[in-house]
């Protein structure tokens, strides 16, 4: 495949522009996290893990990929797999913060009186560091140790799977099967979440009035956009770099590498579907904005 300098200039500049981008709407739905009081709680925990994955996910990219698409530099190239392993481990925490977040919101609607058991900010950050833990020691030693490594490919412009027998077993069943099957339970969760939220809705309608209703079920709504959009990005982006971009022809370079590494680029647009599903983390800067000229 002929590399022409056109496309080694767009490659680098959507790798560029959606990192940038990526990097300053997680930052503003962390500063607007820590800000916020009517969110500081597990749920909120949790949405802050993820804009930091979001964040390491992005800056990634831009410190280690971008360079590497303007210019060889074998060294780096050489020890690109180190980088390409914390990626992977991102991916893991972020991908299980879905579904902790999922279940989050499952426990609060279907199991109330245990939620404060399993999800106050003690336990929940017990779970986050489990999740960072585990996620980490599982990459290192699939990605690292059995020397399946997933590093830089020049011709591709984007991470790659060593193309061995063993490492094309391993990221089919360690990465395609297990991230799958975690995506599917959360998705599934945010349905049975939905479906639970539309209830008790309405039970509010006759308990206590229509307005109290509205802003519950306003507020329950989002929470359920939020991981609902979360995770279908997250299973969009992950067959299409299993299931699409196999497919792409090498003579269409630009498109194969946004679709090999949309799985990565969608860390970007996550800060977006937080903020977009968040009115409480809009009005903080709505507030600011109204204090500032006084």
């Amino acid at each position: 495949m002929v590399i022409r300098c056109y496309e080694q200039f767009f490659v680098s500049l959507i790798t560029f522009s959606i990192t940038v981008t990526g990097v300053l709407i997680n930052t503003i739905v962390l500063l607007a996290i820590k800000k916020s009081k009517s969110i500081s709680c597990s749920f909120g925990i949790i949405t802050k893990n993820q804009a930091i994955c979001n964040i390491i996910m992005c800056l990634i990219f831009l410190l280690v990929t971008f360079p590497l698409q303007l210019s060889t530099f074998p060294l780096l190239i050489a020890h690109s797999h180190y980088f390409g392993t914390a990626v992977m481990s991102v991916y893991e925490i972020s991908n299980l913060s879905h579904f902790l977040i999922s279940l989050n919101r499952f426990c609060l609607l279907y199991m109330p009186h245990y939620y404060e058991r399993v999800f106050s900010n003690s336990k929940t950050v017990l779970w986050r560091n489990i999740l960072w833990i585990s996620s980490i020691i599982f990459c290192v030693y699939f990605y690292e140790i059995i020397d399946c490594n997933f590093s830089y490919n020049p011709p591709s412009w984007t991470f790659e799977f060593k193309t061995t027998e063993l490492c094309n077993q391993v990221s089919w069943y360690m990465d395609f099967i297990f991230n799958t099957t975690v995506m599917i339970v959360t998705l599934f969760l945010n349905l049975l979440t939905a479906k639970e939220g539309r209830r008790k809705s309405r039970r509010l309608i006759n308990a206590a009035g229509l307005q109290l209703s509205k802003v519950q079920l306003r507020r329950e709504w989002n929470f359920v956009k939020q991981t609902f959009f979360q995770g279908l990005s997250m299973i969009l982006s992950q067959f299409s770099y299993y299931v699409v971009a196999p497919v792409i022809s090498d003579h269409y370079p630009i498109l194969l590498f946004f679709v090999a590494t949309l799985w990565a680029f969608q860390h970007a647009a996550e800060g977006g579907i937080i903020l977009a599903s968040n009115k409480e983390l809009r009005s903080v800067y709505k507030k600011m904005s109204t204090v500032a000229p006084g």
